[in-house]
């Protein structure tokens, strides 16, 4: 029995574990469509999603808007809760009952077709205008969508379930609860599923009529007062009710209905879903092993530090910065897309990039093009939304990007040449941010562009013998390995001075020259990791140290930034 339960938790564990990461990537999809939506549309009518959820956030502060909603939810699920009460019982009768079907069904099916909702004006004369006429209404009308599900779902029962009971000795009492009720109750939850958008909508509708409460009514008053930050107030409201009322009837139909998650059938569903989620898990982990997702440690950071940098001489906006990094995304997905198209047959020869997706025909090349293709219209669509600035400027970028792939086949300068493209990111974050070009935002460039093509050098000393061998070039292949290393040290070093010179060009506080002088100190162990004729600790000092020191730039500038607001 323990094991049991064991296996239930885990189970429901599981379930409200996917529901979760469903909901937040349904909700995260939603609001970059209503994001990109309302930079295109520019209407004081439709706000941004991140206005939206602050003046929301604002409004679960006050009594108001609890009132308003408590209200709501009160109607609505009084209404429901009466529909079902009525409509699944008599549901259950007349699809076990044949005679009493017989004479019931004709009346059923021609009211059925009637819209209860034109009878509003007859239902507030009547009942009044208080809450009651609107439970009726709520009530008439998710009736017939519950009514009518249970009774097919009854008749669709086989007879030799019934006379599989009679033949034990069981009555009409035994048969309706071993195999009408078991039958009908799933029946019912699916219809009041389909009804609660039906209820929910009817709601707003009522509330909409000769009343002074309810998110309905906030909605219509806001409307009519054009305060449209309260108006998203309500629908968000109105959205959340909906949201909370369909899970309760899930977890309902998993207490009252345990037959149908268990078992064969549960097996079933679970491996369905299972390799569903597999799958799209699995595609998913091949985009990002194509651009190598967890690079993008090496460059962010820098972004995010040249946007605290140019905030001193600009403004920055949510607007601004979520562009910047959609535009981020999408470049780097673009460039590192390209890069694996352009070299798949080169990565197939090479034993070290062998296992890439590419040649081991994870993805094929019309996927990866079509993926180049969306990520590129993602980084200019972006910077089209920043300025139209930005959007010239992401031509010429773009093309960079992608002649970077080619520069390894003729000339050793390649490394520079990726620190060039790479570096540009916090120049083009100035940009973005000022509306010009400035010297000061040029040093952080310099400093990404030094540290990634100094790292670069090193990095391509694994491959001298296959370079070599396929007629590649790289610095290695052209000065050997120890020089090499000199240059990739030189480099570094003026990362460093690039770093001390921000020191001064910005004013910044010690903490951030104490933040540099560390940064100095992993960049010395990272080439003392490295050495000409040690070669083995070089994944240590690329993917441990350097993503420590991309970050540490970003948090030196950030504890700057906020030392200087507490004094």
């Amino acid at each position: 029995m323990k094991r049991g339960n064991s296996k239930n938790g885990t189970r429901v564990t599981a379930d409200g574990r996917h529901g979760l990461v469903n909901y937040t990537l349904c909700l995260g999809i939603l609001m970059l469509f209503w994001k990109i939506a309302a930079s295109i549309v520019r209407s004081p009518f439709l706000l941004p999603p991140e206005t939206v959820l602050r003046t929301f956030a604002d409004a679960c502060m006050t009594a108001g808007f609890w009132q308003n909603f408590l209200v709501s939810a009160y109607r609505v699920v009084t209404g429901i809760v009466l529909a079902w009460l009525l409509a699944f019982p008599a549901g259950i009768l007349l699809g076990y009952g044949t005679h009493l079907d017989n004479v019931v069904a004709p009346l059923v099916f021609m009211t059925y077709p009637v819209p209860k909702i034109v009878l509003l004006p007859l239902v507030l004369l009547i009942f009044g205008l208080g809450d009651f006429s609107k439970i009726i209404l709520i009530t008439s009308i998710l009736f017939f969508q519950i009514l009518v599900p249970t009774r097919d779902g009854v008749k669709a029962i086989d007879e030799k379930h019934y006379d599989a009971i009679r033949s034990l000795g069981g009555n009409d009492i035994v048969i309706l609860r071993e195999v009408v009720l078991p039958a009908a109750l799933p029946h019912s939850f699916t219809a009041l599923r389909i009804g609660l958008g039906t209820a929910i909508s009817v709601l707003f509708f009522i509330e909409s009529f000769a009343t002074t409460s309810g998110l309905g009514y906030l909605i219509m008053d806001a409307w009519a007062r054009m305060d449209y930050p309260q108006l998203f107030v309500g629908i968000v409201g109105m959205g959340l009710l909906g949201i909370c009322l369909y899970e309760i009837c899930n977890l309902l139909e998993r207490r009252f209905c345990t037959w149908k998650f268990s078992g064969v059938a549960k097996k079933a569903e679970e491996s369905v879903f299972s390799e569903s989620f597999r799958r799209l898990g699995s595609k998913t982990a091949v985009y990002a092993s194509l651009i190598k997702f967890e690079h993008t440690i090496f460059a962010l950071p820098f972004a995010l530090a040249a946007l605290l940098l140019a905030h001193r001489e600009a403004p920055i906006t949510f607007n601004l910065v979520f562009f910047i990094i959609l535009a981020m995304v999408g470049g780097r997905s673009a460039a590192m897309g390209f890069n694996r198209l352009v070299d798949a047959a080169i990565d197939a020869k090479n034993p070290r990039t062998a296992l890439r997706v590419l040649p081991t025909r994870q993805m094929s090349r019309k996927e990866t093009s079509i993926f180049i293709a969306a990520s590129s219209t993602l980084f200019m669509l972006s910077a089209f939304f920043i300025s139209f600035t930005c959007f010239w400027c992401s031509i010429i970028v773009l093309g960079l990007l992608f002649g970077y792939s080619y520069t390894k086949r003729f000339t050793w300068l390649s490394h520079l040449a990726l620190g060039l493209v790479i570096g540009l990111i916090p120049l083009a974050v100035w940009v973005a941010v000022t509306g010009r070009l400035s010297g000061r935002g040029a040093i952080l460039s310099l400093a990404l562009s030094t540290y990634i093509a100094g790292f670069d050098i090193l990095y391509s000393c694994q491959d001298v013998a296959f370079d070599r061998r396929e007629g590649l070039y790289s610095m290695p292949v052209r000065f050997g390995i120890p020089t090499a290393m000199h240059i990739s040290e030189v480099l570094h070093g003026v990362t460093f001075a690039a770093l001390v010179c921000l020191f001064r060009l910005f004013s910044l506080t010690w903490i951030f020259l104490g933040f540099v002088l560390v940064i100095g100190c992993l960049l010395m162990i990272e080439h003392f990791l490295v050495r000409p004729y040690n070669l083995e600790k070089i994944d240590i000092a690329f993917y441990h140290i350097n993503s420590a020191i991309s970050v540490l730039v970003f948090a030196a500038l950030m504890t700057d930034e906020l030392a200087r607001w507490l004094m």
